[in-house]
């Protein structure tokens, strides 16, 4: 399954998701697109990680999901954003381009040099360990705590354990404590921005989205990318809370595990101007 194929799935998901929020009444129709609309994400999410690896640029490739997604905010904030009564609200809570543009710049920081941590010390194991009551503190218990506790543990336990690990202990000590890093920072901006604007600064899928594209970024093979889609799978669209939502996630999962490599035929500029434009069109068909 080439990635052109990926792309036109997470697209027909997307329009139907949307289109069901925007004019369907609520009802088993409505139940079922919203379901389906649940793959473009998963789908989009692991695309942006392939695009990441492939890009000549990175830098140029947040700008364009940046500008992208400052061109869609219009439309995105009449449609999917309108039951929101403040106009502020309409454009602090941003679209999907934001998401994947900070996606980009994680990868960027995932990818960056590794943090100077000596790999024959164990006792900088330590300094996560140390970290967690300073998060929980600032954060509270919720999921995102929780999330940020369990990657600073991730980091603790290879970093004590690194001669004894069958893989790059220093690897996945520094993605851990990057990914927590960068999932704080993005909370905290929500916080301050909530503070000083009584409007907290918000992207789809918040902290969620960071998390997900960081399981994706180092997968390379079919088998790591089975793991992490599972993973994220379970986390998101757990069974226990919908079967139909969990069907379809795993059906986007499969679909990520079958992508055999190719680019396949692409026009880019389709894929990026479809989000702008789908919204405007029922935009207008909820005037009518």
């Amino acid at each position: 399954m080439s990635a052109f194929v990926l792309k036109l799935i997470a697209l027909v998901s997307m329009v139907a998701d949307h289109t069901a929020a925007l004019l369907l009444p609520l009802g088993p129709t409505y139940i079922h697109l919203r379901c389906f609309g649940r793959m473009a994400f998963l789908i989009y999410a692991f695309l942006l990680t392939e695009g990441f690896r492939h890009t000549r640029s990175a830098p140029r490739y947040a700008r364009r999901l940046f500008l992208m997604g400052a061109l869609a905010q219009i439309p995105y904030a009449v449609t999917l954003n309108a039951g929101f009564q403040s106009l502020l609200e309409r454009f602090t809570h941003l679209n999907i381009f934001f998401t994947l543009g900070c996606g980009v710049l994680l990868m960027m920081f995932l990818q960056s040099n590794r943090l100077p941590l000596s790999q024959r010390r164990p006792v900088w194991g330590l300094l996560p360990l140390a970290l967690i009551p300073a998060a929980l503190a600032q954060f509270g218990l919720w999921e995102l705590s929780y999330i940020i506790t369990g990657l600073l543990a991730i980091a603790a336990l290879t970093l004590f354990l690194q001669d004894r690990l069958p893989f790059d202990a220093g690897a996945a000590a520094d993605w851990a404590l990057k990914t927590a890093a960068a999932i704080a920072l993005y909370q905290l901006l929500h916080n301050w921005s909530e503070r000083l604007f009584h409007i907290g600064l918000e992207f789809d899928y918040s902290f969620w989205a960071l998390l997900f594209i960081a399981l994706l970024w180092p997968c390379r093979g079919r088998r790591s990318r089975a793991a992490a889609m599972l993973a994220i799978v379970l986390i998101f669209y757990p069974p226990w809370y919908s079967m139909e939502e969990f069907a379809f996630a795993m059906l986007a999962a499969l679909a990520v595990i079958l992508y055999n490599g190719r680019r396949g035929l692409d026009d880019h500029r389709l894929f990026y101007w479809a989000y702008p434009l789908h919204l405007a069109v029922l935009w207008g068909l909820t005037i009518f």
